[in-house]
């Protein structure tokens, strides 16, 4: 991997504005208005709202985070930065790490950020606890790192924002993140177990409230890696080839 252009991708991603704003302004937002509405509340014995919210808000924020590493893609496209890679040793599984590690470092920060503001607001977790869900929703924000790459490499420069935005709404509201999918009517509760989403959050709620849903949730998120990867790959060779 080459690691001058990470560094690269990483300085780019992290001067833009809407990174902050989005990537850890708005679920830091939510964590802390929902997580004081309702963070009294316990769900089960000795686990309190808060709790809960913080690691769907931590889940939502490393999500949008990968996502956000795709959306310059489709502008360095129509720049010819596709075609200027092919002159350098850079192929396609080179380039899909590139893009997801940058992806996946976004994400610390966003996470350390809002599992900082859990524990000032007084959530009590043991060592393990905040360990594993701190690994769990970094390496299952995976996925979605390969989708924002994928949704960048078929949009356009002046779309791909807007298209990777207005999938974040569905992906957080029907994924269980924002609200809970036993209120929701039955065909939405149906529909929300199919979003990577869901099990995003189910990865990280695990080591909370126990259960053996850890292993099943990381099954279905490498299963929403393994197409989106191939059709990444297949596409950067297509641009490179081009003349």
């Amino acid at each position: 991997m080459n690691l001058n252009y990470l560094a690269l991708e990483i300085r780019r991603i992290v001067r833009s504005p809407q990174f902050a704003l989005f990537t850890i302004g708005m679920p830091l937002a939510m964590f802390l208005l929902f997580g004081g509405i309702f963070g009294a509340q316990e769900i089960a014995p000795g686990i309190s709202t808060a709790t809960v919210t913080m690691v769907n808000m931590a889940a939502y924020g490393a999500m949008t985070a990968a996502l956000f590493t795709g959306t310059r893609v489709a502008t360095e496209r129509s720049d010819g930065w596709q075609r200027t890679l092919r002159l350098t040793p850079m192929r396609a599984p080179g380039y899909l790490m590139v893009k997801v590690s940058a992806g996946l470092f976004v994400a610390l920060p966003v996470l350390l950020v809002i599992f900082a503001a859990g524990m000032i607001r007084g959530i009590r977790l043991e060592t393990g606890q905040w360990l594993t869900i701190f690994g769990a929703l970094w390496l299952g924000a995976l996925p979605f790192a390969v989708l924002g790459l994928m949704i960048g490499l078929f949009g356009k420069g002046d779309t791909v924002q807007a298209v990777t935005g207005a999938l974040m709404l569905p992906l957080g509201m029907f994924g269980g993140l924002w609200i809970p999918l036993q209120i929701l009517p039955g065909w939405m509760n149906t529909a929300g177990h199919l979003m990577p989403t869901y099990w995003l959050g189910e990865i990280g709620r695990a080591p909370v409230l126990g259960g053996s849903g850890m292993l099943t949730a990381a099954g279905v998120l490498a299963a929403w890696l393994v197409v989106p990867a191939l059709v990444v790959m297949a596409r950067f060779r297509l641009d490179t080839a081009r003349l």
